[in-house]
């Protein structure tokens, strides 16, 4: 689990210090422009930078403040979101980074710690773009998110031996390799995605690039060395024989450097962070595309889904999974009629998507730049909170006419 503190920050104050911990399905809620994103930014950001320290892409002392700012968080455009009084703390599972006064430490904790190397996706809001466009690979100044998530989203097509199918009502994504066109189809029309709503275009990219990436991490799983680079391969062989001609090291000691230095070379994970995965879609929908989200981060323990929204059925619809994983541990515990009990649950939500309570992180972050976590009662998630509240003024609202309507008849 990492941690992770932002202090004056784009729009994120924060004066209390709270240490975002990232758990295995961590969810940041609020309004617009709160700073929900540029958590997630900054968070995709650090998570690459101990990854590339770990794999031998340059040394700590290569990375200054400088090149943090200006070219690792402008990745994400959020190189302009610094302050003077900024401070930042991120803690991964091998290197503890900060950044106050405008200078960044980098220290590599101690101890032997198992680094199971991620794949790390950063999926935007802007991902119509891509689906909505023809040729988007051509348009130019793609921001860096965007354009690593265009080839992904290019690579899972290219190289689908199926159609993809998608998580509502049996609609599926073809795609034609002579003219590079996606179609998106049922059982009695086809489209081009171009020609798609909106929703399509919003889902189809997040959706496909989630399930792609995590068959990729399977597959890498089979393959072993076939999976790295040529240049990867050959610091996988040099590193090895260093280690085995090391007199000093016990035979425990080697085998454990050797399983190390092999999970640095290859993803063993998925970390997905997306934005806004509700956009454009309609509340059933957004239903159906959680539950995809969740059956991918739950296909490995060490996977880990972060979110951020403004919906709160997302919000209302990942306390369904929490209570289906709840229900799903005392079912198992249960004697009789236990199949009977577990397929009637899949009706309701697929045990597949669901989630304990103890794996589940939201942080709401309020509209002053404050950041909370939100309480649970008996492991449900409160609904007290400032999408929920959004919901019910407009109950109030509606009140306020009915009492202006009982002056007009009187």
């Amino acid at each position: 689990m990492q941690e992770l503190v932002i202090q004056n920050f784009g729009p994120l104050v924060n004066r209390n210090s709270v240490n975002l911990k990232i758990n295995k399905v961590t969810v940041f809620c609020g309004m617009q422009g709160s700073g929900k994103s540029s958590i997630a930014k900054l968070l995709s950001t650090f998570l690459w930078l101990e990854k590339a320290l770990v794999r031998g892409d340059f040394d700590v002392n290569e990375l200054s403040a400088k090149n943090f700012r200006e070219k690792y968080c402008a990745f994400h455009n959020i190189q302009n979101y610094f302050k003077a009084d900024t401070f930042l703390y991120f803690k991964g599972t091998k290197y503890v980074f900060s950044y106050e006064n405008g200078k960044l430490d980098i220290k590599e904790r101690t101890g032997m710690r198992s680094f199971i190397r991620p794949q790390i996706m950063y999926i935007p809001s802007e991902r119509n773009l891509m689906t909505a466009l023809d040729n988007a690979e051509d348009i130019r100044n793609l921001s860096g998110s965007l354009s690593v998530l265009l080839d992904e989203y290019t690579n899972a097509l290219r190289n689908a031996s199926k159609p993809f199918a998608l998580p509502l009502n049996g609609f599926k994504v073809t795609y034609d390799k002579s003219t590079n066109t996606a179609w998106l189809k049922d059982s009695e029309f086809k489209i081009k995605l171009t020609e798609a709503a909106s929703g399509f275009q919003s889902l189809v990219p997040m959706v496909i690039v989630s399930r792609y990436l995590f068959n990729k991490i399977k597959e890498n799983k089979k393959t072993g060395l076939d999976a790295a680079s040529g240049s990867e391969r050959r610091k996988i062989v040099e590193r090895v024989a260093k280690l085995l001609k090391d007199s000093s090291l016990s035979s425990s000691m080697r085998a454990t450097l050797i399983k190390q230095l092999h999970a640095g070379y290859f993803n063993g994970r998925l970390v997905n962070i997306v934005e806004e995965p509700e956009q454009n879609l309609y509340p059933e929908t957004q239903r159906n595309v959680l539950n995809e989200l969740l059956k991918v981060n739950n296909e490995l323990v060490l996977n880990q889904l972060v979110l951020t929204t403004h919906s709160p059925y997302m919000l209302n619809y990942l306390t369904l999974a929490i209570k289906a994983g709840m229900l799903k541990d005392e079912v198992k515990r249960s004697v009789k009629n236990k199949d009977e009990l577990l397929e009637k649950m899949d009706d309701v939500l697929p045990r597949s998507s669901a989630v304990r309570p103890k794996d589940v992180f939201i942080y709401e972050i309020l509209p002053e730049g404050e950041i909370r976590l939100l309480d649970n009662y008996d492991g449900i998630p409160s609904d007290r909170n400032f999408l929920n509240s959004a919901l019910s003024e407009t109950n109030d609202l509606f009140d306020a006419l009915l009492e202006i309507q009982d002056e007009v008849e009187e």
